[in-house]
């Protein structure tokens, strides 16, 4: 293992092991449930591929947000985030934090069928299933969520390892998951969802899943799903599902999340065949317009920009607004000036979208005007941190206003983001002389300086192990 490789795993190994903070048989309070949830997320952002799309992280945070708000008041604050991962999972950690892998809706048929997924996870945090799982001594505790950090962190133990640790640590006894899917029908119903729907998706999963037995989803490793949980939630729901008189249809904002999922956690090869097929089978007029939108969507942010162009001119031609897709279309095809007033157009229509006032931050930094460059980019890291193409970005910038101290500190975030804790030790260094003192980036930039120091004082004092010299690997030993 190298140093660096031996750096990260010491910080890593430290973090998780102060989340496993509670003995087998010790009861948990709120208080510890949401300091988890918080641990839990502050290493999720550096360790899991989340995706930081505004259009498909505000799709699911408003439904999410609909479902929570049905419950009353709540003791922490319920969090929604999308993983960058093509298979269909969700799950959720004590302290309201809930995660959906992009697989799943880029599968969903409607924002309906989402709801139903999100409310039960929704339903296990509220109800404490993983404290109360724990408490009972079964698999799931503190110290097994750290494990699935730990498979998630450590590339050396591999998806292989993730699916192990996530479905032994998060598989829910008979009682909470049944518990959950009363509670989920309820949640989806209260907040005006339909809540057949997640029936409707489970059936479809569940028969492909008789078919191909082999084949299991993530999500149902942990959540199995049995005839018995799909006749149960069939009562529950008082009514057959052909009884029902009509079915939700995808939205617009669901069909273009998808096309994002898809685009995010794909191969192009599998994501590109299927929009292609819809552009070259779609009628004239508002269906081909569609067609041409959502291929323009995947292409962009499957990163291919000269495919997507063509489709995206098309559809803004035909009156859909593509300000957004095609300015960062033009923007990463260096085309700057032409990309500058779409992006604007596109953060006037929408102002907290981070992802458009990024792009207009980088068209403004390559036509060299440092003050708005600096502006745009400040205001995207404000709604949406933990990005580190823009902590680069951002820090470029301000290298170009003069405050190169503070452009430091982004590099530092970004290094140590994408697990290069050596390059962010330094760039703390770096920084924090030039940071307003007592300021929250001179906090963080002082904490995080001091967990680092330490993680490389104890990998310095660490004895190496022996080396064998030639003669004894001869010898076989």
């Amino acid at each position: 293992m190298s140093t660096r490789a031996r750096f990260r795993w010491l910080v890593m190994v430290a973090v998780l092991a102060q989340l496993a903070v509670l003995p087998a048989a010790a009861p948990a309070t709120v208080g510890m449930e949401k300091e988890l949830g918080e641990d839990f997320v502050s290493q999720a952002r550096k360790g899991l591929p989340l995706i930081y799309d505004y259009e498909i992280n505000e799709m699911v945070s408003e439904i999410g947000g609909r479902i929570v708000r049905g419950l009353g008041m709540q003791p922490f604050d319920y969090e929604f985030f999308v993983v960058r991962d093509d298979s269909i999972n969700a799950f959720a950690v004590p302290g309201g934090k809930v995660f959906v892998h992009a697989g799943l809706i880029s599968r969903v048929k409607s924002e309906d069928a989402l709801a139903g997924v999100l409310a039960h996870e929704v339903a296990h945090a509220h109800a404490h299933h993983a404290v109360r799982q724990q408490q009972k001594g079964a698999a799931a505790g503190y110290a097994g969520l750290a494990g699935i950090f730990l498979a998630l962190i450590n590339p050396v133990l591999g998806q292989a390892a993730l699916m192990a640790s996530q479905a032994k640590t998060l598989e829910y006894q008979r009682d909470f998951e049944r518990e959950a899917d009363f509670l989920a029908l309820e949640y989806t119903r209260r907040s005006g969802f339909d809540p057949q729907s997640m029936l409707e998706l489970l059936r479809v999963i569940y028969d492909e899943q008789k078919i191909n037995p082999t084949s299991i989803p993530p999500y149902f490793l942990s959540h199995p799903l049995t005839a018995e949980r799909m006749a149960n939630i069939e009562a529950a729901l008082g009514r057959l599902e052909w009884e029902r008189e009509s079915r939700p249809v995808a939205s617009e904002r669901l069909l273009r999340a998808a096309a994002v999922a898809r685009g995010t956690s794909q191969r192009r090869a599998k994501a590109v065949g299927d929009y292609e097929a819809a552009v070259s089978s779609a009628k004239a007029g508002e269906e081909r317009l569609r067609a041409v939108e959502m291929a323009g969507v995947l292409m962009v942010h499957g990163e291919d920009y000269t495919a997507a162009l063509a489709y995206l001119r098309e559809a803004a031609a035909g009156g859909r607004n593509m300000d957004r897709e095609l300015g960062r279309a033009l923007l990463r095809l260096g085309e700057y000036g032409e990309a500058l007033p779409l992006l604007k157009r596109a953060v006037k229509e929408r102002p907290g979208d981070w992802n458009a006032l990024a792009d207009l931050g980088e068209a403004h930094y390559r036509l060299s005007d440092a003050e708005q460059a600096v502006a745009a980019l400040e205001k995207s890291w404000e709604l949406s941190p933990w990005r580190p193409r823009v902590a680069e970005s951002f820090a470029r910038a301000l290298d170009m206003a003069g405050k190169r101290e503070r452009g430091y500190y982004f590099l530092a975030v970004r290094a140590e983001t994408t697990g290069r804790l050596d390059r962010a030790l330094l760039y703390y260094r770096k920084a924090l002389p030039g940071l307003e003192e007592g300021g929250e980036e001179w906090k963080q930039a002082s904490s995080r300086l001091e967990q680092l120091e330490d993680a490389a004082e104890q990998l310095h004092r660490r004895p190496k192990p022996p080396v064998a010299r030639p003669r004894e690997l001869a010898n076989g030993g």
